[in-house]
This record gives structure tokens, sequence and C-alpha cells, in this order.
């Protein structure tokens, strides 16, 4: 702020000023680092919003009330569960195909590396498995990556998610994207084909470790596993399909690595937390620019992928379904 009477007396100069010595000069971040590492050293305290130290080195995201063993009422949820219904027949109709896919908690595929304060009673998540059950009731289409997750964590060379990460590594989506492109080949009849190839980087893909990097920490967490990645080489593809992708930001290492744009339609598109779209390339653009009913804007769409995380599970699919049915 300029130095003139009003600014001073109002105290804006002076705060502007102490701003700009705080995040300007490297001395602070420096200190910063220092004073975090001693807190999650001496005291297990991370300063990142609902972010807290777990057992063995992890970094754990849960909100206050997450092991309360909350769940859905019955109207929520068999109202959404007649949503999907209704989507799904009039999908059937057309030839066309609708798939939950649910990413991964850390909470519950690590659980044994939670805070050793925390008690919480099976099952940890009561939204993500009633959520599974009345899918399965309905027999409606759904992968839980959290079961998958369960049996490989110790299958590959590298982990499901990484101590300093909340997302499933790169590596790890890729794995998930690989099953995932099975299952729409057995459901939708496509004959998707490509070479994946896990490979050592010597570093890390930095948004694998998303929150330690929020925690900003003096010395690193332990990353011996976390140096690899997953390249994903097209050989049989579906690009008469559009796909649309509507999910939360376990999708990011999908899109941000292009495996469905190496796959699908360049008109299939990703809908982050059912508002903000973007195509496959992750160029950003309008969410139903025509302002078209949703219904109508997503008829050109072949292939519905849902995919939230079992910790978003409360949420359904933020709205995706009452957008579509107008309601």
């Amino acid at each position: 702020k300029e130095l003139t009477i009003q600014n001073n007396l109002s105290k804006r100069y002076q705060e502007s000023t102490e701003a700009l010595m705080k995040y300007n000069y490297g001395i602070y971040n420096g200190l910063t680092s220092n004073h975090n590492q001693v807190e999650y050293s001496l005291f297990d305290q991370v300063h990142v919003h609902d972010v807290h130290k777990g057992k063995n080195g992890y970094l754990h995201r849960y909100t206050p009330g997450y092991f309360q063993n909350k769940g859905f009422d019955n109207y929520t949820l068999n109202l959404y569960l007649d949503l999907l219904k209704r989507f799904a027949d009039s999908l059937k109709l057309s030839g066309k195909k609708v798939v939950w896919a649910i990413a991964p908690d850390k909470s519950i595929v690590y659980k044994e590396t939670l805070p050793p304060e925390i008690a919480f009673s099976e099952p940890i998540n009561r939204y993500y498995e009633e959520l599974k059950n009345g899918l399965r009731s309905m027999n409606f289409s759904y992968i839980d990556f959290n079961e998958l997750a369960i049996k490989e964590k110790e299958k590959y060379p590298f982990p499901v998610c990484n101590k300093g990460g909340i997302h499933w590594t790169q590596a790890y989506s890729a794995r998930c994207y690989d099953s995932l492109c099975k299952y729409i080949n057995t459901l939708a009849g496509t004959e998707i084909e490509y070479n994946l190839r896990y490979y050592m980087t010597g570093t890390v893909w930095g948004p694998d470790y998303d929150i330690e990097n929020a925690a900003n920490l003096l010395v690193p967490l332990e990353r011996d596993d976390s140096c690899y990645l997953a390249e994903l080489s097209a050989l049989k593809t579906a690009k008469n399909k559009k796909i649309l992708l509507v999910g939360d930001s376990f999708c990011h290492a999908w899109m941000w690595n292009k495996f469905f744009d190496k796959n699908f339609s360049t008109e299939s598109e990703f809908w982050y937390y059912n508002r903000d779209a973007f195509l496959l390339d992750n160029t950003v653009i309008p969410r139903n620019p025509d302002n078209k009913s949703i219904r109508d804007y997503i008829s050109k769409f072949d292939v519905f992928v849902i995919t939230y995380s079992a910790a978003n599970a409360n949420m359904l699919d933020y709205g995706f379904l009452k957008d579509v049915f107008g309601e």
C-alpha cells in the first residue's frame, strides 16, 4: 500500500508491509520450515487443515467427524439409487453405459497407520459401505478400488498412496485405469488395448506428495518406494466413443497424464466435481455452453464414468443426476 495518512492511520500500510516482508524474503520460508519440522517431529502437529500425523510417518487427511460412524438417511440414498436406475435404464435403450468407480481412501486402505489416538469402528466409513451395498443391491455396474487396493498394496514396487500424499500415486492410478478400461471393454464392447509400463525415475511425481508439500517440512518423508511412474502407449483405441467423466481430484492423475485422451474421442469431457469442465487434453471449456438442459447436453456421450473417492461418498455424485433430471 502507498504510504498516506489514511493508510497509516488505518494500519493498511503496516499490514501490507508486514505481508511483503513475510512472504518475499528467503529467511521467512526457512524459519517456517524449521518451525513446522519441530512441531511435526516433537509434537506430532501438521499445519495443514484436517491433516494429521499417523503411524510410521504416514499423513492422513480427515475431518473431525469422519470416524463418528455416520451414514445416509434412507431417503437420501434411496432417492439417489432411484435416479441412478432411471438414468441407467434410459441409457440402456440407446446402448449407452454408466459405471461407478470408487477411488481408494487412504484411511481405509492404510487404516493400520491412522494416529494411535483415533478410535474407530468397522466400517470406518459408513457412507462408502452403504453406497457400495446400494449399488450392489440394485445390480449397478461399479468398481471398488478400495477392495482392490487392500488386496494389492504389497503387490507392486510402488504404494497405493504415498506417506505424504492424500491421493493414489500416479503409478497406482494407472493400474486402476487399466482395470477400468478392461471393465469398459466388457461393459460397452470396446476393444481398447495399450502397453502399460512402470519404470523407476529417481524422482517423485510432485502431486504424489501433495499434503507433505503443503506441510512445508524441512526434512522430506521417506519415499524410497515412490520413484515410479507409469507410461501408457495406445495400441487400439475407442476414438469413436465419447466419454463423460464426472469426478473429484482423484481423476487428476488420469487427466494430467492424459490416459483417457489416448483412448477416447476428443469430444469427451471431464466434469470436475460436476462443475468445472475440461476436454481430455485438459483444455478448460464451458460446461453446457448452449445452456441446454443437462439431460439434452449429455445425450452426445456414449459412456459415463462417475468416480469419487470413498472419503467423498457422503456427497454421492455432487448433484450430477439431480442436474440430469432437473431436481
